[in-house]
């Protein structure tokens, strides 16, 4: 049985709590629309499931437009690399995460943008932020949710030498409070589950995604999990290419349209089924409200706000990252009132 970074045991109904927030979970609200290459899955069952350690606390891609980057080579920032997707979005809704992440954090970023999108670069050049300009047409491509992880994929390849540590994040709802790196001291992939009131299957989303992507019997395997969120995963360059070389290989034998049967977002299903049942994934799965606060299935009453808009969360513990805060209209608006106009 794998166990949570915190050391709960990682499984069993019993350590859910049976009261729900009547909540759904929502992935980041990317736009949508030419199609990803196939890529095919390598036959064979995942063996049995890994123990995982405990965490301390604390070519077809296109070419980039290039930035600035902040940070030296010789610092710790100068060999990690941000990724994201923001296709469709415009500067007000990069504002908070780029602003915030570039109060905390110097090394380089790369967002996913939709074609042409010359508002938007042109802010996100002026933070040090580089781009890919990706033309999304809804009727002969993936959603933008499964079709990210191919393009990551490609352009990580191309640079295995340049960067030791990855992280991987949704951006619209997505507010930094220190760098996203800070205590990530193991090169393995760092998966942050949700929070602990619904498991898989009691959650209509998650099991929709899931039973949408996957055969009966390994559903049921999954119907007990906890639910890790696909929006924000961090690991060393290998490990990380290592995840999205699955995601990328079973998102590309699913149907194009599939979304249109079982909605957008399907990727965390995959994800899912990646962490709790694929022993080949050399990974920490790291428990809510620990270095991210994932918190949609959380309630208000969990977080503080002080009077810097600084957001606490269990134990009085200031969260680096904080997902999903805008599901929580006080916060939404303090947290965007300290970035406006920047």
């Amino acid at each position: 049985m794998r166990s949570i970074a915190s050391g709960t045991p990682f499984g069993p109904l019993d350590m859910i709590s049976s009261t729900l927030t009547g909540k759904d979970v929502h992935c980041d609200g990317i736009a949508i629309g030419p199609a990803e290459r196939q890529l095919r899955l390598v036959h064979g069952r995942p063996a049995g499931r890994k123990q995982i350690q405990e965490v301390p606390l604390s070519p077809s891609t296109p070419a980039p437009t290039v930035a600035v980057s902040a940070a030296a080579p010789s610092s710790p920032d100068g060999r990690r690399l941000v990724l994201g997707a923001a296709i469709g979005f415009n500067v007000e809704q990069v504002r908070v995460f780029v602003e915030s992440l570039r109060a905390n954090y110097a090394g380089d970023v790369l967002l996913l943008i939709r074609w042409p999108g010359l508002g938007v670069a042109r802010y996100l050049k002026s933070r040090g932020v580089d781009v890919i300009r990706v033309f999304q047409t809804r009727s002969f491509t993936r959603s933008v949710h499964a079709r990210r992880y191919a393009i990551y994929l490609d352009y990580l390849r191309a640079r295995l030498s340049r960067y030791d540590q990855v992280m991987m994040s949704d951006v619209r709802d997505v507010v930094f409070q220190r760098n996203p790196f800070d205590g990530i001291a193991s090169p393995k992939c760092h998966f942050y589950l949700e929070g602990a009131v619904r498991t898989i299957a009691e959650d209509p989303t998650n099991s929709r995604w899931v039973r949408g992507c996957f055969s009966a019997a390994d559903a049921e395997q999954l119907a007990s999990r906890r639910i890790s969120c696909s929006g924000i995963t961090i690991g060393g360059t290998a490990a990380i290419v290592a995840y999205l070389e699955r995601m990328a290989a079973r998102i590309g034998i699913l149907p194009w349209r599939i979304y249109r049967r079982i909605g957008h977002g399907y990727d965390q299903a995959i994800h899912n089924y990646l962490v709790h049942l694929d022993s080949t994934i050399d990974a920490i799965v790291v428990e809510n409200n620990q270095h991210i606060a994932t918190m949609a299935l959380e309630p208000r009453s969990l977080y503080r706000l002080d009077r810097e808009t600084l957001i606490y969360g269990p134990g009085d513990r200031l969260l680096p990252i904080c997902h999903q805060y805008d599901r929580f209209p006080d916060l939404r608006e303090a947290v965007e009132a300290r970035f406006a106009n920047r």
